[in-house]
């Protein structure tokens, strides 16, 4: 089994609000057809601008729900064109904080042959409600379900010394710990850092975990015949070292 997570800014435009990227995780979605898989999908455009504009309010969180369904609703019927059969799960229904709280539904999916889906959302915790991300959920699902692997797919094709596209922007074959820690100066912050977290958080439990672009549907393929791709980046708990610094693209 897999966990495969399509990046916010692989299938939404995040400068346009609510604007869902109608295709583009098609080819990805086919190659998993035959293969039992636990789906997540960034927020992207849809929830973020609720939660920039009003927090974690009464408001913030009614509009960012609402506007969470509706993208939910695309990615359904998106996957369903490809012929990946998903049923949601609303996060705040099975965590209670950034902990995996109820599995039932994920099981009950599972054992139908379909394919649990869920997102980054808000959800209750010990102090009232509180955002958990796509990745925070592909590591507490990976506690639970041990996959073969976990797969972040991207709007690029990996983990980049510096943002992809500008001069001496460099692929890292591998991200470690000094990839997060700056040693050896390398140094990654902000939002990546979180990404390149939670990668080795999954490499700790002895399960590879891979930043694929979105449509490298043969890499992924390699992934799910158990392979390693050198198309993506892998997190690596030990090995070599990287040897630049590091920035990655948007997921």
């Amino acid at each position: 089994m897999l966990i495969v997570k399509f990046g916010g800014s692989a299938i939404t435009d995040k400068k346009r609000p609510y604007t869902y990227r109608w295709g583009r995780l098609r080819g990805a979605a086919s190659a998993l057809r035959g293969h039992k898989a636990i789906l997540i999908h960034g927020a992207g455009s849809f929830a973020h601008p609720h939660v920039k504009a009003y927090g974690l309010t009464p408001i913030g969180i009614a509009a960012t729900k609402a506007a969470l369904r509706l993208q939910t609703a695309h990615v359904i019927e998106d996957l369903a064109a490809a012929g990946i059969y998903a049923m949601p799960i609303e996060p705040s229904d099975v965590f209670w904080g950034l902990e995996l709280a109820r599995r039932e539904p994920i099981d009950a999916a599972l054992a139908a042959g379909m394919y649990p889906l869920l997102h980054g959302d808000v959800v209750p915790s010990d102090y009232g409600y509180v955002v958990i991300s796509g990745d925070d959920i592909a590591v507490e699902l990976a506690k639970a379900y041990k996959p073969t692997a976990v797969v972040f797919l991207m709007d690029v094709d990996g983990i980049y010394t510096a943002e992809p596209g500008t001069p001496g922007a460099v692929k890292l074959r591998e991200v470690n710990e000094a990839v997060v820690g700056g040693a050896a100066g390398i140094d990654v912050t902000g939002g990546v850092a979180k990404k390149v977290e939670a990668a080795l958080a999954v490499a700790k439990m002895g399960i590879p975990a891979y930043f694929c672009s979105i449509d490298d549907v043969e890499g992924l393929l390699e992934i799910i015949s158990g392979g390693d791709p050198a198309t993506c980046t892998a997190a690596r708990l030990a090995g070599g070292e990287a040897s630049h610094g590091a920035a990655g693209g948007h997921i």
